[in-house]
Formats: structure tokens, C-alpha cells, sequence
């Protein structure tokens, strides 16, 4: 498994979720007060860096970010089905990355609160080999 900078991931995975330029899909790599749905939204998960142990050498490291799926507000209509749609895209497009992806969890459908807006959405988290720069 190919690690890459800490500081590189989620531009690493914005990069590999982007859209195609006809879709009216956002993907914000940094946490916002506003969204405009659909989207996707990266957090950070806890533990945020671990030590992962390989072949008994220590040394390196996995970091785990959530990818939040969000389809719309929490009204009657289609929310289900564009949310089922973002999960499908998410992890078509990860697996399909030359980098490794691990899935490491998912959550259920659920409202998610941003800024007072309820929207329905899920998380999936994923292991990331990182390499950490400087010290």
C-alpha cells in the first residue's frame, strides 16, 4: 500500500470524486457552514492517525477520513434514491483509483444538521496509508 502525505489526502480525494462537469454534484474537501446539495464533504474521523504496524516494522501510519454523502433536504421526494446514487459514485470512484481506498465503516441514512438545515445523508469512512511529512 502506497502512503501519501497527510497533507495531500483530501485534495488526493476530491480529485478522484470529481464530477463530471455536467453534474450539478459539489465536492468540498474542507468542512463548510453551507451546502448545496447534492455534495460531498470531507471530516477528518477519530482516531484521526494511527500507528499501523507491517511485517512487524512500525513506522507507518493510516489516517481515517469520512466521506459525508448528502442528497437533499429532508423532505418527501427522491432523497433516497439520490442518496443511494452518492454512496454508488463514491465507491465506484475509489475503488476504481490507483490508490488504495480501504472502506472501513459506513453509517446509515441519517439527518445531518448544517447550519439549521436538515439533510439526509450518510457517512463512509476510509483507511488512508499516510506518509507524515517533516518532524
Amino acid at each position: 500500500m502506497t502512503a501519501i502525505p497527510l497533507s495531500e489526502v483530501r485534495a488526493r480525494a476530491a480529485q478522484a470524486l470529481a464530477p463530471d462537469p455536467d453534474s450539478d454534484l459539489v465536492v468540498l474537501p474542507d468542512l463548510v457552514d453551507a451546502v448545496q446539495p447534492p455534495a460531498l464533504m470531507f471530516e477528518w474521523n477519530d482516531p484521526w492517525v494511527t500507528v499501523r504496524t507491517v511485517a512487524g516494522a512500525t513506522g507507518f501510519y493510516e489516517a481515517n477520513l469520512n466521506v459525508l454523502c448528502l442528497a437533499g433536504r429532508v423532505e418527501p421526494g427522491p432523497g433516497i434514491e439520490t442518496l443511494e446514487g452518492l454512496v454508488a459514485f463514491v465507491l465506484s470512484r475509489l475503488q476504481a483509483d490507483p490508490y488504495s481506498w480501504a472502506l472501513a465503516a459506513s453509517q446509515a441514512p441519517r439527518v445531518f444538521d448544517v447550519n439549521n438545515v436538515p439533510l439526509l445523508g450518510a457517512r463512509l469512512s476510509f483507511r488512508v496509508a499516510v506518509a507524515v511529512e517533516g518532524g
